[in-house]
């Protein structure tokens, strides 16, 4: 039966590298409309297809890149694409957007996603060209870093436009901080570049010419023209197209919650220098300069900032540093040299891995260092205390190769506070495995929810931290648990449209009707509020679900102790800690989403509600 809803390619193509074997997956109305795409579609396919023990880096492990039905639409802020696998990190299940190109020539070329299993005997690479799929020899670039990697496979080509989602070196090695690049945009977390390194899969190379159909022409060009003015004009998107998301840096320090030392403080002195004003025009810095606005393709915002280093040792480095990199390899580090930090950021671009785990990875060793339980005999020399910014650079490289202590490092601070021992443990800022972002779960009080009982563990992304920037009061937890539930779904769905999170400004920081209008006027839907909201709660339960059958539980629902029981020491947020809130907090979101209270199973009745009688099935007898 033949897709009837518009904004699909109305397929997705499913590739076997072992057997260099393909076949399509056609999609139905029933599945499109349960699931919605990228977020949705990868969630299904990963649950019915995994089993709850396998090995994240063994052939068997399956990675999704997927579209949702707003890619290649030319709506701004949809130039996104999304990819699900079960992560090396977490042993659960992971998923990431990035911008670039990708997304949008995949649909063009006539799918909806790819998913991936197998593992090539040699390196290969894929090429999609309008439905046709060779699989290419990548032996020649394997070692080869990612910018370098894009080019060659641009010129083998013969087509510079034809957009490559590619590894480093970082995940060639499997190190589980391994991410995947399209142009500069990364699918940084969770280590999803190691998946593709064991599948000995160096990039893929797509290169569409289709188009993609919407059911409501006309309300869809109205619609576009408001979305895309709202995003140039209105105050609430001012900063990102001055700063992009570097005013995080001054706003987070102003009101002391900038994870700072392994999170033992929330404020570094001098900040300003890795703050917004060296990230824009007239910057004043003696190590950088702005080089120009960067974005993603089909959105006028351009919120990446380039910068140039100019001086010193690092000269020439030039990235747009996002403010997760700002945190991480800065003030978590004890770090305020900007151009050590650009520096590191290019490595992790280049060497193919997360900045974020990489900067609180080293943050963690910093402290183990400094409180004697690992010496200059366990660190190659490297004198690890906060602010050494040498060593930051050094310890980027030494990880990206799995390299003496590096190696150690390589698969995250939890990992290597196991390795280590003692009581490295206790200083390991993570969840589930991942280290946090940059927003505090002490300073807002949503975000301590957020990271615990988030599918991905310590990331920003299945909850968000924006209404505490200023709608709701940060102190307070009143309401916080409902608001961390609504927000789940809102994330669920803008992964599955697939749109970037910066939306969240226009179109609500929960689902509202800003969101069922897009939807509905592209694919013909017909969808109201709840239903949509339905959809959000389906997907992060089916995620949930793949987790519970991995063995996690309401035990791992949890935060470090320093988190929970350490108040901020000094600054405008100082005394804040998570609990008691977090665990009553935790109690409210248990009871708002029908999961056991003990253990953090969805119940059977729950999972029925919301079409997922056969999830229920496969739970029961879960303890």
């Amino acid at each position: 039966m033949s897709l009837t809803y518009k904004g699909y390619a109305g397929k997705v193509l499913q590739v076997d590298l072992s057997n260099k074997k393909t076949s399509n997956m056609e999609l139905t109305d029933d599945f499109v409309r349960k699931y919605l795409g990228g977020n949705g579609f990868a969630a299904r396919l990963l649950y019915d297809q995994l089993s709850p023990d396998v090995d994240p880096l063994s052939p068997s492990n399956m990675i999704a890149f997927m579209t949702g039905p707003l890619v290649g639409t030319g709506v701004s802020m949809s130039g996104k694409f999304y990819v699900a696998s079960k992560s090396p990190m977490t042993n659960a299940y992971f998923d990431g957007v990035s911008g670039g190109g990708f997304g949008e020539q995949l649909k063009y070329a006539g799918f909806d996603g790819v998913t991936i299993t197998g593992r090539s005997e040699n390196p290969v690479y894929l090429f999609i060209n309008d439905g046709a799929v060779e699989f290419k020899d990548a032996s020649p670039l394997w070692g080869k870093e990612t910018t370098e990697t894009q080019e060659a496979i641009q010129n083998e080509l013969g087509d510079p436009k034809i957009q490559v989602v590619c590894i480093g070196p970082t995940g060639e090695k499997l190190g589980k901080m391994a991410c995947i690049q399209n142009g500069t945009r990364s699918v940084g977390r969770g280590g999803s570049g190691a998946v593709m390194g064991s599948k000995n899969l160096k990039a893929i190379a797509v290169k569409g010419s289709g188009s993609v159909d919407v059911a409501d022409k006309s309300k869809f060009s109205e619609w576009t023209r408001n979305f895309t003015k709202e995003l140039l004009t209105s105050a609430a998107y001012a900063g990102l197209r001055t700063a992009g998301t570097t005013g995080l840096v001054d706003l987070n320090s102003k009101q002391g919650t900038l994870g700072t030392r392994n999170w033992q403080q929330e404020y570094i002195d001098g900040w300003e220098n890795i703050g917004s004003a060296n990230m824009t025009k007239g910057s004043t810095s003696q190590y950088v300069k702005f080089v120009k606005n960067s974005g993603c393709p089909r959105c006028p915002l351009a919120c990446g900032k380039v910068v140039e280093v100019t001086t010193g040792p690092y000269t020439g480095a030039a990235v747009d540093p996002e403010y997760e990199t700002l945190y991480a390899l800065g003030s978590c580090c004890g770090n305020t040299r900007l151009d050590a930090i650009i520096e590191a950021n290019r490595l992790c671009d280049e060497l193919g891995m997360d900045t974020m785990s990489v900067g609180v990875t080293i943050a963690f060793a910093m402290e183990c260092y400094e409180r004697g339980l690992i010496t200059k005999n366990d660190t190659d020399g490297i004198e690890l205390k906060f602010g050494n910014f040498e060593a930051i650079v050094e310890l980027t490289k030494k990880i990206a190769a799995k390299e003496g202590f590096g190696k150690i490092l390589s698969d995250g601070s939890r990992k290597a506070a196991e390795q280590i021992g003692g009581e490295a443990v206790k200083y390991s800022m993570q969840t589930k495995g991942l280290e946090f972002a940059g927003h505090s779960p002490r300073g807002l009080k949503s975000m301590s929810l957020a990271y615990a009982t988030g599918t991905r563990g310590g990331s920003h992304h299945d909850s968000r931290p924006s209404a505490e920037y200023g709608a709701l009061d940060r102190r307070t937890v009143e309401g916080k648990a409902k608001h961390v539930y609504n927000c789940q779904h809102m994330c669920a769905v803008g992964d599955s449209m697939v749109i970037c999170r910066f939306a969240e400004k226009a179109l609500g920081l929960i689902l509202t009707d800003k969101y069922v209008e897009p939807v509905n006027i592209v694919t013909g839907f017909n969808l109201d509020l709840a239903e949509l909201n339905t959809i959000g709660e389906r997907i992060f339960n089916l995620e949930r679900a793949f987790n519970i059958r991995c063995g996690l539980r309401a035990k791992d629902d949890d935060l470090p102790d320093r988190i929970k029981n350490e108040p901020i020491p000094e600054g405008p947020s100082k005394g804040m800690k998570a609990e008691p809130d977090f665990t009553n907090m935790k109690k409210d979101l248990y009871e708002f989403r029908g999961w056991d209270k003990e253990t953090g199973i969805p119940k059977k009745e729950k999972l029925a509600a919301l079409g997922l009688d056969d999830v229920a099935k496969d739970l029961e007898g879960l303890q």
